[in-house]
């Protein structure tokens, strides 16, 4: 059934890539806040109220505040899954930027607009590590430059389609929670350092599957690719928003 509604939404929905993955980081959180404890919905509330961009703001600052760029994704050796600390450049990268937040955000001397701003990143940022570009190959530019050609004839590149055209398809889905003891049950045993590093690991892994087409100037582009891949960015969003949830519970 799932399969011929994304199909229904290839063919009788015309999108455009044009900053679609904010409502993708907008889903994320509110998947996140659906099933937090009262508890901490009250003090996420009482730090941001109901601003429903919360999850968005980190990509608005950019132009005002361009040393956060680099603190959206990080970049390894080819063919390298394992992040190391000296992979991360002195400017700071999407790992050292999210456990820097993390330690803002738990201490509760700072100033609210610091533990306000904190967890805007943190929402933020646990979105991109699940956006497979957000963790590529030195050198290739989260494949803003791998040029591509859709079905339709719609040129773009693969980051502009991971990070807009296929999400705004994914969004039109319902979707459901996951329970992330049971998807990943290792997790519980990790260090939010920890646990960090193997989110990095998992999307690298998803970024050089074959059916993904990273530095495949071969890759047909095709609607079984968008179908196949739409189900791929619906369980990213997912596991982001459970994996948010879980590290917000807990910090």
């Amino acid at each position: 059934m799932r399969v011929l509604i994304i199909f229904g939404l290839l063919f009788g929905t015309s999108f455009f890539a044009n900053a679609w993955w904010d409502d993708g980081h907008r889903k994320v959180c509110e998947l996140a806040l659906e099933n937090i404890s009262s508890k901490k919905k009250e003090e996420i509330e009482n730090l941001i109220g109901r601003d429903s961009d919360w999850c968005v703001w980190a990509d608005t600052i950019k132009r005002k505040r361009p040393e956060t760029r680099p603190w959206h994704y990080i970049n390894l050796a080819r063919d390298d899954f394992t992040y190391s600390t000296t992979d991360c450049p002195e400017q700071g990268c999407i790992v050292s930027a999210l456990e820097e937040q993390i330690k803002i955000y738990k201490d509760k001397n700072n100033q609210k607009w610091r533990r306000a701003e904190a967890l805007k990143f943190i929402g933020h940022l646990v979105g991109d590590i699940h956006q497979p570009l957000h963790v590529g190959d030195v050198g290739h530019y989260g494949g803003n430059r791998q040029f591509i050609t859709l079905h339709d004839g719609t040129k773009t590149n693969i980051h502009e389609l991971w990070d807009g055209i296929i999400p705004a398809y994914a969004l039109q889905l319902d979707f459901k929670t996951i329970n992330i003891d049971l998807y990943s049950p290792q997790e519980s045993q990790l260090t939010h350092e920890e646990r960090i590093r193997f989110w990095i690991q998992e999307s690298r892994k998803k970024l050089y599957d074959p059916s993904f087409g990273y530095r495949n100037e071969d890759m047909v582009f095709d609607q079984d690719y968008m179908i196949e891949n739409i189900s791929v960015v619906y369980l990213q969003i997912i596991l982001a928003s459970a994996r948010l949830q879980r590290l917000l519970e807990e910090i």
